[in-house]
């Protein structure tokens, strides 16, 4: 009796005052929860990648399934990541060309402009331009990502101004997010060929987490004013919280 009392009953539950973790506490908190469900994630990425036309499909399929765990929701990982690979893969797949395009346009511009500020200081402001807009862009894809994936029914110019109202609203997080995210593929660089399996179990769905988890606060952010400004346009009258 008292076996089955113990199996089947209650456990203590949490307080419902007890404050929400974030920052580190937060992603210490999904990988103790989620860890199993991430390797299983990483080598979905893997297989749904391979067709290398695929992968911004298969990116955004996880960057999905990693904002769910963030927020703290049910994850049924094969149908959520099925299902956000399906619904967004035309879309993504352009963007995903855009954005390669744009990121090699910014390499060229990089070589091009040093070699001739070696030559002339007048180009050591384009330099710092193409520099700046170097480092923005995967900033932006990222929370862009995160974005899509809280879209729901809004329309697609409000998903890009709500991405980019989180890059500049928030923008220390996502910086941080990308060097982590550096120094994981740094790593295993370094310790190859031991490191040889980070790759296959943990870079792709460990690198989505943490930046979803850095971008998620400014995508809700960006909605949440972009929200208000409809309101104000419609009634003519700034948004009130109540008490």
């Amino acid at each position: 009796m008292w076996l089955a009392n113990h199996y089947f009953g209650e456990g203590p539950g949490i307080d419902k005052n007890t404050p929400k973790p974030e920052g580190l506490r937060l992603l210490l908190s999904v990988l103790s929860r989620e860890w199993w469900e991430l390797l299983k994630l990483n080598l979905l990425f893997l297989v749904f990648a391979l067709p290398l036309v695929t992968l911004p499909a298969a990116a955004f399929a996880t960057v999905l399934v990693t904002v769910t765990m963030v927020e703290d929701r049910n994850v049924w990982l094969f149908k959520d990541f099925w299902r956000a690979f399906l619904s967004r893969f035309w879309l993504v797949t352009g963007l995903g060309l855009i954005f390669a395009a744009a990121g090699g346009l910014c390499g060229l511009a990089l070589v091009a402009y040093a070699e001739a500020a070696r030559e002339s200081l007048m180009f050591a402001a384009p330099l710092a331009v193409a520099a700046a807009v170097s480092a923005a862009l995967p900033l932006y894809a990222a929370s862009f990502m995160v974005a899509l994936a809280k879209a729901g029914e809004a329309k697609f110019g409000t998903v890009l101004r709500a991405a980019a109202i989180g890059v500049f609203a928030r923008p220390l997080p996502p910086i941080f997010a990308l060097a982590f995210v550096l120094a994981l593929w740094l790593v295993h660089i370094a310790f190859y060929p031991v490191s040889v399996f980070m790759p296959v179990l943990v870079n792709f769905s460990l690198g989505a987490l943490v930046m979803s988890l850095a971008t998620l606060e400014g995508v809700q952010l960006g909605f949440s004013r972009l929200q208000s400004r409809s309101r104000y346009r419609t009634t003519g009258k700034p948004e009130t919280q109540s008490a």
